[in-house]
């Protein structure tokens, strides 16, 4: 029975998380504040680690999905477990721990919180953690428990959601594969600490800040998002938001120096000039609306990052963009940036191979005899993996349809419920006409909770342990 292997691969994944409670704690004993609700759940969490980790199985051998199993039980236990500090230490409900929890683990950044200025030190910096550990916490676990074969199909979708191409084009060792990935995530994020620092940027808001951009989260410890910081730092933080949702393959192109390929990607051409797009389409539309040239493009510039990087911070009120802008918005947000990067969102390259497919299908009704073969990034793309992106899509439109469903029960208006939707799934956290998600019923917060585990997995994965299926 396969059953226990799966528990005790979650135990591992128990074990090192039990540490990283650890941190938090130590960030308040820093500053003074004696609360020990991280220590807690950090031994409970051991404990159960440790039970898991002792369960004796014949069997070795995980098959996909089995590994789709452990990555999302994985993801609902840290999610459960992460909610009890916000819960003790706040003094508000379960149901919306859990929602800022999963908010911060799925990179979302969406708050119930009116003003996170009035939370504790060690609470702000465990919602900028989750952010940091969810960037990159469950695709490199998952490369590292699912076997890797060369004709492997059924990691296509996984693969799509890690921030780099397939194992093999890094290192043939998993553990190589990881160093480099994380040291790319790491480097990055000190980078931005340190320039954050020069922009005169205080020392515990620019490691928060730097931690939600490098998991494209959007917590922040200020009411204003990003709007008091200087203009450097803004500028720096509407940087790195873009180079978050670039595919982590292209740094490591960078590192080997193989600069022609960067120049050929295809996805990082169209992410681009979406963003460019984006960018133009702000700043033309909100000349009127700002104090000067130099204040719009930089809203424009900084909107265009957090939106298309699925990020979510602010440096100012976006609702003042007029319809054609919101709307294009809201699409950028579904879309979200490239796969193999932190961010969450449909993602470009899926973009990319709809259009491809629905091209060769108008190609075919023209010419019936006509063979034409899809390609991406300079390779042939499977017929098999070209149906899954049909499929994943039409998925991806259905689960939006039915949370927003169950989100319009609360009979809030039209705009602010499809907002709401589009924002938790898309794991954006940047949101119109809502103050924050307080006004909604624990019913749909419950709903977009789940939302934003399925739009972090890509869906599959919280499927896959859905369907019971006999050893």
């Amino acid at each position: 029975m396969r059953n226990k292997l799966i528990y005790k691969y979650i135990g591992k994944v128990l074990v090192g998380y039990s540490f990283l409670l650890l941190i938090p704690f130590v960030v308040g004993l820093f500053f003074k504040e004696f609360t020990y609700s991280f220590l807690i759940c950090s031994f409970f969490t051991i404990l159960l680690g440790f039970l898991l980790g002792k369960m004796k199985t014949e069997k070795k051998y995980l098959y996909a999905r089995d590994g789709f199993k452990i990555v999302t039980l994985s993801w609902i236990f840290i999610s459960i477990i992460g909610s009890f500090p916000i819960m003790v230490d706040t003094k508000i409900s379960f149901v919306d721990a859990l929602f800022e929890s999963i908010s911060g683990f799925t990179t979302t950044g969406a708050t119930i919180f009116d003003n996170p200025e009035i939370l504790s030190k060690s609470i702000l910096f465990w919602r900028d953690f989750m952010h940091f550990i969810g960037g990159m916490g469950v695709l490199a676990f998952a490369m590292a428990i699912i076997p890797l074969a060369k004709n492997d199909k059924s990691m296509y979708l996984l693969k799509a959601e890690m921030p780099g191409p397939t194992v093999s084009k890094l290192f043939p060792s998993i553990k190589k594969t990881l160093y480099c990935l994380y040291g790319i995530y790491f480097g990055l994020t000190i980078i931005e600490i340190i320039l954050l620092l020069i922009g005169g940027m205080p020392v515990f808001d620019s490691i928060l800040i730097s931690m939600g951009t490098a998991g494209t989260g959007g917590f922040s410890p200020l009411v204003t998002s990003c709007g008091t910081y200087s203009v450097f730092a803004k500028s720096i933080v509407a940087l790195f938001m873009f180079l978050f949702g670039v595919n982590f393959n292209i740094y490591f192109l960078i590192l080997l120096k193989n600069f022609k390929s960067i120049f050929k990607s295809e996805e990082l051409k169209v992410y681009t000039g979406l963003y460019l797009f984006t960018v133009f389409l702000l700043f033309i539309n909100s000349l009127s609306l700002f104090n000067g040239v130099g204040e719009a493009l930089l809203n424009g510039f900084f909107n265009a990052s957090s939106f298309i990087s699925s990020t979510g911070y602010s440096i100012s009120n976006v609702n003042v963009y007029p319809t054609i802008c919101r709307i294009w918005l809201l699409f950028i947000m579904v879309v979200s940036a490239c796969a193999g990067s932190t961010c969450g969102g449909f993602k470009v390259a899926r973009l990319v191979l709809i259009f491809k497919i629905i091209k060769r299908d108008i190609q075919k009704m023209v010419h019936p005899n006509c063979v034409k073969t899809i390609t991406f990034e300079g390779k042939k793309v499977e017929e098999e993996t070209l149906n899954s992106t049909k499929s994943f899509m039409f998925l991806y439109i259905i689960l939006i349809l039915l949370i927003l469903f169950v989100v319009g029960l609360d009979g809030l208006p039209l705009e602010t419920s499809i907002n709401a939707v589009f924002t938790t799934f898309g794991n954006v956290g940047l949101y119109f006409d809502i103050p924050n998600f307080n006004i909604f019923s624990d019913v749909s917060k419950i709903a977009m909770s789940l939302g934003m585990l399925l739009g972090r997995l890509e869906i599959y994965p919280i499927i896959a342990l859905l369907i019971n299926r006999k050893d």
